[in-house]
């Protein structure tokens, strides 16, 4: 009997023990969880923003500042090319996004000096790239963190046209007047720094005054955001005729030491020469400024902006939706500050076709090479995408 019950636990146990290794068999290995990667798709967005933006401001080239004030109809008025696009792409948490958009820009002015006419472009060229992390991620709304960079590259162009009439009538003028300054030196009546002074002063008189005051009015004041490439033309045009006249004033002197005269013959052998010499020097004089201000200035500067900011958006229900991002950078990178704010309300007109009405501003504060470019961009914007 004894023996019956043990065989009875012993099949009893064996049995159970079958059962508890075929349920262990049965139950699902656990796995990890999914990745992004395998978890959600990617969804891409492409739209392109119509940023209408006036800019105000400072621009400034070497040290001579334009005082920007241009409302986007000025924009309008001189717009000769705008490209605009914008594209996204999101993966669970993790995003995406790059914007480039480019402004063409022209304008001209009649100056009606010894310079007639000017005209200028500009090329405004803005690349914004980040990623971004999903920080909140709710049915309504949402938070995320982006880095980033912007890129700015401002290209500008003045184009100077000359009056030759003006210029030839200006430079008898000046030569005619400057003459008997010339023969009191070549004299030695007069030192060679009071000279100078009454160089300076005569072609202050006669040739910087009648560049024209178009031209200052053209770039203090521009209608297209563009520095005053020109602003230091009376400089330089001044320079060329000192030294011009200098070097007229050397060869002239050079001839009449060579006869070795003095007194009353060495006047009338300077008055000779001098008078022999004034129209020659008048064409020549025209030459030179005819050149001097028949030329195209130019600048392409460009510089990149780190960034961080924060973006938003919260949905009022699956067709009305608002969205907000904030930037801020520069760090001395670039600009010693950049920052940008771009608000919006979003309508959902399909479950792929999207439209944005909303505000937008972005500013900067740049100074590098003799450039400056201390301005904010702001304006309506409105935005068409699609999703997919």
């Amino acid at each position: 009997m004894k023996t019956r019950l043990l065989l009875f636990v012993a099949a009893a146990f064996a049995f159970i023990g079958s059962l508890r290794a075929g349920t262990l068999e049965l139950q699902p290995k656990q796995t990890a969880p999914p990745t992004i990667t395998e978890s959600q798709p990617w969804q891409f967005t492409i739209a392109a923003p119509g940023w209408m933006a006036g800019m105000d401001g400072t621009i400034g080239v070497r040290g001579v500042n334009a005082d920007i004030d241009i409302g986007f109809d000025q924009i309008l008025q001189h717009l000769d090319m705008m490209f605009a696009a914008r594209a996204e792409a999101q993966k669970g948490p993790f995003g995406i996004f790059g914007e480039v958009i480019y402004i063409g820009l022209s304008d001209g002015a009649q100056i009606s000096g010894l310079i007639d006419n000017v005209s200028a472009k500009v090329g405004l060229t803005l690349f914004d790239g980040a990623l971004s992390w999903r920080l909140i991620n709710q049915p309504r709304w949402s938070l995320d963190f982006a880095a980033g960079t912007h890129y700015s590259n401002v290209y500008e162009r003045l184009t100077l046209n000359p009056n030759p009439v003006a210029i030839h009538q200006a430079s008898q003028q000046f030569v005619d007047d400057i003459a008997n300054d010339l023969r009191d030196r070549l004299d030695r009546d007069i030192s060679k720094s009071e000279f100078v002074e009454i160089l300076k002063s005569t072609i202050a008189e006669h040739i910087a005054s009648r560049i024209g005051n178009a031209l200052d009015r053209f770039q203090n004041k521009p209608s297209i955001p563009i520095g005053p490439l020109g602003g230091r033309i009376r400089e330089e045009v001044a320079q060329v005729v000192e030294r011009f006249i200098e070097a007229k004033q050397t060869a002239l002197r050079i001839r009449i030491d060579a006869l070795h005269l003095r007194g009353a013959a060495r006047r009338a052998a300077v008055n000779r020469m001098v008078n022999a010499a004034k129209m020659q020097i008048a064409d020549q004089l025209a030459s030179v400024l005819d050149r001097k201000l028949d030329r195209s200035i130019s600048r392409d500067d460009f510089w990149f902006d780190p960034y961080v900011g924060l973006r938003t958006r919260y949905n009022f229900n699956k067709t009305f939706y608002t969205a907000v991002r904030g930037e801020i950078g520069g760090f001395g990178v670039g600009a010693d500050l950049m920052w940008e704010v771009e608000g919006v309300i979003g309508i959902n007109l399909t479950r792929s076709i999207f439209t944005e009405i909303g505000y937008r501003a972005l500013g900067g504060d740049f100074e590098d090479n003799g450039f400056l470019f201390d301005t904010v961009m702001h304006g309506p914007q409105i935005t068409t995408g699609i999703t997919f």
